[in-house]
């Protein structure tokens, strides 16, 4: 890859006012050379005309030089802005294409370059296209302070901790002889820190998370209790099919709704019943795949059913969830007995709202509540919440179990030999974040998404 140098377009395609090239690699200056006839003053915008291969005028507009290493990809980079005119930048880059091994740019290969020549590290090159595709003004902002590094310094601190407690470890472990009773205190105090910036940076790294994703908001309950119904409400269309046929809905249905800038995808999923129906199993085992990937569970019981039975679908639903706060429990029906529209919160401080989908009874109540759920979400400081991919979560969840591991090898069995290997393990997972260690699959999957210019 060192060997080619690279040409792209940076700005969209099509026709517009500015069109902008890209050049990067060991045959960038006699480019320049060739279709400036000259070398730019270094970090300057210089006004020119663009020749093509053969020296005939294509173009007239602003060439800057950045020498190596102080430009974006740590290599030499020229950057050509003409007016954006798909004929003449086409003409530009089939004239640079003259040049042996010169190439077209593979997608995201810039920030590639730049992050294998340590210009970024793999967050900050991540953040790139997060700040791209960025849909509100929170999560350009978030993007914004994960480019500029923030959640790398973060992660770095994290570390770097580990390294001094690995230290502290080896010294004890390789000089068994000295007095050890200042270590442990050290360590002990190490750990501490360690175990509340770990649990301080996933619980933001979540929020930034849902701010680049979505929030996840999951319809569940049993058979014939009105789900689609209020799927419908919510998304404001006839989405699901809705029948009195019990498993009508069989597959996953989604819906994205915008909320105070934040968008929410909703997801009506297969009623739970005892069934044989093949089709029916495996829509309510899709069911429970999304629930567990849910930020929220709507779990909707029917007013009609007596309340001992509720409470015992409570109950056994509540004993498969892990995290038993993300739920809100939905009262359908309410028309039927005169049962009063409204929002409680009981029943182990859960919130019930009481509403009929069916005559859209409640449905501000609801709606409402769907707007709560969104400020709990964002009411952590976001000014200091980063841009998290799907990637960096996972790998700091394995952290945290970890972590659990770690607790016990230490504060129950004291043994220094499994300590080191935790945190050598969490090393290595902090290292992946940041992209010391990584492999060329993730690479190849993360860059791919570029855009060819970036």
């Amino acid at each position: 890859m060192t060997i080619d140098t690279i040409v792209a377009q940076s700005t969209p395609y099509g026709r517009s006012g500015v069109g902008i090239l890209r050049v990067s690699g060991t045959k960038t200056r006699d480019i320049a050379n060739k279709i400036l006839g000259l070398l730019p003053p270094e970090r300057y915008a210089y006004h020119t005309t663009f020749l093509d291969y053969f020296g005939v005028a294509i173009d007239v507009g602003i060439a800057i030089w950045f020498p190596k290493p102080y430009s974006f990809t740590g290599e030499d980079v020229l950057e050509l802005q003409g007016h954006g005119n798909p004929v003449i930048l086409d003409l530009l880059i089939k004239s640079i294409l003259y040049f042996k091994n010169v190439r077209i740019a593979h997608p995201g290969e810039f920030s590639e370059r730049a992050f294998l020549n340590g210009k970024i590290d793999l967050i900050q090159a991540e953040s790139i296209i997060q700040l791209i595709n960025a849909t509100t003004e929170s999560r350009v902002k978030c993007a914004l302070r994960s480019l500029q590094g923030q959640f790398s310094k973060q992660i770095h601190h994290l570390i770097n901790n580990v390294i001094e407690i690995r230290m502290l470890i080896e010294a004890i472990l390789n000089f068994p002889e000295e007095d050890c009773c200042i270590y442990d205190k050290t360590i002990e105090l190490k750990l501490k820190k360690f175990f509340s910036d770990i649990k301080n940076i996933y619980k933001n790294a979540k929020l930034g998370y849902i701010q680049h994703d979505e929030i996840k908001i999951v319809i569940s309950g049993q058979t014939n209790v009105g789900k689609s119904t209020i799927f419908n409400l919510l998304a404001c269309k006839n989405s699901a099919i809705i029948t009195n046929i019990a498993g009508t809905t069989r597959d996953i249905l989604h819906e994205s709704l915008y909320i105070d800038g934040t968008q929410i995808k909703l997801i009506d999923t297969a009623g739970f019943r005892e069934t044989q129906n093949i089709i029916e199993k495996i829509g309510i085992n899709k069911a429970w795949e999304q629930i567990k990937l849910s930020d929220h569970i709507l779990f909707v019981l029917d007013n009609t059913q007596s309340l001992l039975y509720q409470k015992t679908i409570i109950t056994t639903f509540m004993k498969k969830l892990i995290n038993k706060d993300k739920v809100t429990f939905i009262i359908n029906k309410c028309d039927l007995f005169n049962r009063s529209i409204g929002i409680r919160t009981y029943y182990g401080g859960h919130t019930y709202i009481m509403i009929s989908a069916k005559y859209g009874l409640g449905s501000e109540i609801l709606k409402n509540h769907l707007k709560y759920l969104v400020q709990t979400f964002m009411v952590h400081n976001t000014e200091t919440v980063f841009l998290t991919r799907r990637r960096h979560l996972n790998i700091l969840r394995c952290i945290k179990k970890q972590v659990t591991y770690l607790k016990y090898n230490w504060f129950l069995l004291r043994n220094f030999e499994l300590l080191a290997e935790d945190f050598k393990i969490i090393q290595n997972r902090l290292n992946e974040i940041t992209g010391s260690v990584t492999s060329d699959d993730i690479l190849n999957s993360i860059f791919k998404n570029f855009c060819i210019g970036k």
